[in-house]
């Protein structure tokens, strides 16, 4: 009697969870964060925070063995061959300087462009020549000269690799700190109180998926959290497919790492790492499904957000089985899903109001206004000058997929560092050429929780943000479009701006806006003409809307113009548009926010 009733009350405690969703599911992170790291020393509150053990920045060495690896013809080919050659110049010059010591990045490129050097009776700048590489070359060179950073304290034999450290206790900024710390509450609210939560760290959109495990892992564990790294990338996930006499080709994952995500040398560099991805890879996604079912949170890197998708969906768009696992687990409220940059970006996806929601992958508002958005794979980095840019497209050209990302996130297209950046343009252009209803654009070192409930009548959705700063959101259900290309004219842009604590929710295909308690309507009579060039550079729209939110100015005009090319914006207010403001006290400083909604965006060719 006593097994049969304690059996019913474990069964009892099980559907509680499984019943119960915590306050949100989602953390979706809009990037730059900002964290005192041993190897980012500026976002520390207070100086020599690390001890010497903790590694303070990635090591370089140009032996000849390593700079002999750099001149590899089957990378170059032929067309690079005059790079190739300046290229390997420069590196024996900087050699001769630095007598094979080990040096640090910030110091290399220092040397590298402040070098010139004769080759075949020609002086070499070594500034022209680092200019003239792409971003894939400049990685392959630096990939190819990295080295493990080795503990003072390690023997000969056996050197051990020197780690990041993290410190939230002395980062100066308390927004990074309290979203970080968010997320390890939510996932405690899935533990219970028994034992600690815990949370898997995933580094698949990162070009080199090893060099943000140390920093990751730490930050959580530093929150109390129980934390492990999850191998999973494009990489593994080639292995699992590709297979060898029925088991996994793990032995290929340096050439994997090398196609598909363009990363070289990890096996030097994170030999521990890469033993414990092979290991990881040879139990396969069995093992991996697991893992993830014991999970309370998981937690997506920034980078590439492509390379996610291609670690976690197979080639014809079907979820892989750890995907299928976090799906389920997400949908009944068994784990909290977070992610920064192209970690956010990567959840859209999925289908909402009877559409398909598509991920954005690259491109600038400017490019995007006068070319419109292409549903092709992203161009790489730099490749206008190597030529090597595929279907017709230019390096910042709008890119997206409407295939979608992870669909985690079906209620519209995220969008990340966003007013930093000046994305409002491209976010707009992508809705407008995808057809799709609603774009939500997350600011650096802020976050959108994103709640669900399986209670009748509730939102589909309900939305807070905490951080620094706000969300776009932009809603094309009263759009009007005309003209295609350049010319194109999109008008009538529904735009909201919630900031800190502010709510949003959507129910039955509407987006409903509640602003915190403690903003209140703008007493200024103030109405002065507001306008703006280069709207899409840095933050300048943001600070353009900031301005119209605070007055009592019914618009505000912008510009976004290249060599007589671009567009007018017009951000203008109407009957329904409504704004607070208010002032938040943040470590001894006051910070003014003004939200608003239903703010109308108008944008139209300059000529």
């Amino acid at each position: 009697y006593i097994s049969a009733a304690a059996l019913a009350c474990a069964v009892t405690a099980v559907q509680a969870k499984e019943n119960k969703f915590p306050d949100y599911s989602m953390v979706l992170i809009g990037g730059g964060l900002k964290t005192c790291s041993s190897m980012n020393t500026r976002h520390c509150s207070e100086q020599n925070v690390f001890s010497d053990a903790a590694k303070a920045a990635d090591e370089f060495r140009l032996s000849a063995e390593n700079i002999a690896n750099v001149g590899d013809k089957t990378f170059w080919g032929e067309e690079r061959a005059i790079e190739q050659h300046q290229t390997l110049a420069i590196l024996e010059f900087i050699r001769s300087r630095t007598s094979g010591e080990r040096i640090s990045e910030r110091e290399l490129l220092r040397l590298w462009r402040s070098a010139e050097t004769e080759m075949d009776g020609i002086w070499v700048s070594g500034r022209a020549n680092y200019a003239a590489l792409t971003e894939r070359e400049v990685n392959f060179v630096l990939d190819q000269l990295q080295e493990m950073s080795v503990a003072d304290s390690a023997s000969k034999t056996k050197p051990s690799r020197k780690k990041e450290y993290a410190d939230l206790a002395k980062t100066s900024d308390a927004d990074s700190v309290a979203i970080y710390r968010k997320i390890v509450e939510l996932a405690q609210q899935i533990a219970g109180d028994q034992r600690k939560p815990r949370i898997l760290v995933v580094t698949a959109s990162g070009r080199d998926p090893f060099a943000a495990v140390d920093f990751y892992t730490n930050v959580f564990a530093e929150l109390g959290a129980n934390v492990s790294w999850l191998p999973l990338n494009a990489a593994y996930q080639a292995a699992q497919v590709n297979k060898v006499n029925d088991a996994p080709s793990c032995d290929n994952l340096t050439s994997y790492l090398e196609q598909l995500h363009g990363t070289y040398q990890r096996e030097r560099v994170y030999p521990d790492l890469m033993a414990e991805l092979v290991n990881f890879c040879r139990q396969g996604s069995e093992e991996a499904v697991q893992l993830i079912k014991r999970s309370d949170a998981i937690f997506f890197n920034g980078g590439d957000q492509s390379l996610t998708v291609k670690a976690l969906r197979f080639d014809d768009g079907s979820a892989s089985p750890e995907l299928q696992q976090i799906e389920s687990m997400l949908e009944q409220g068994n784990i909290i899903v977070a992610g920064t940059s192209a970690g956010t970006a990567v959840m859209s996806g999925g289908s909402f109001a009877g559409r398909r929601t598509p991920m954005i992958t690259n491109g600038d508002s400017y490019s995007a206004m006068l070319y419109g958005a292409f549903d092709l794979p992203a161009p790489q980095p730099g490749c206008d000058k190597d030529q090597t840019c595929s279907n017709g497209l230019a390096e910042n050209h709008l890119t997206y997929s409407s295939a979608g990302g992870l669909g985690l996130f079906p209620w519209g297209v995220l969008d990340t560092h966003f007013s930093e950046r000046g994305r409002h343009g491209r976010l707009v252009r992508l809705l407008n050429d995808s057809q799709s209803r609603f774009g939500f654009g997350v600011d650096e070192n802020t976050a959108l929780l994103v709640g669900f409930s399986d209670s009748e009548g509730a939102p589909q959705a309900s939305m807070t943000v905490i951080g620094e700063r706000g969300v776009f959101v932009a809603d094309t259900m009263k759009v009007q479009r005309s003209g295609e290309g350049a010319a194109v004219s999109i008008n009538n842009v529904v735009t909201h701006y919630p900031t800190r604590e502010d709510r949003m929710d959507i129910k039955d295909g509407v987006l409903r806006t509640r602003f915190a308690e403690w903003k209140y309507s703008p007493s200024t009579t103030l109405t002065p003409l507001l306008s703006s060039g280069e709207l899409f550079e840095r933050d300048n729209y943001r600070q353009l809307a900031h301005l119209l939110c605070t007055t009592q100015s019914r618009s505000a005009d912008g510009r976004a113009v290249r060599v007589g090319q671009g567009h007018n914006v017009r951000l203008y207010k109407e009957m329904a548009s409504q704004s607070r403001q208010g002032v938040y006290r943040k470590q001894d400083a006051d910070v003014q926010y003004c939200s608003y909604r239903n703010l109308l965006l108008d944008i139209a060719p300059a000529n």
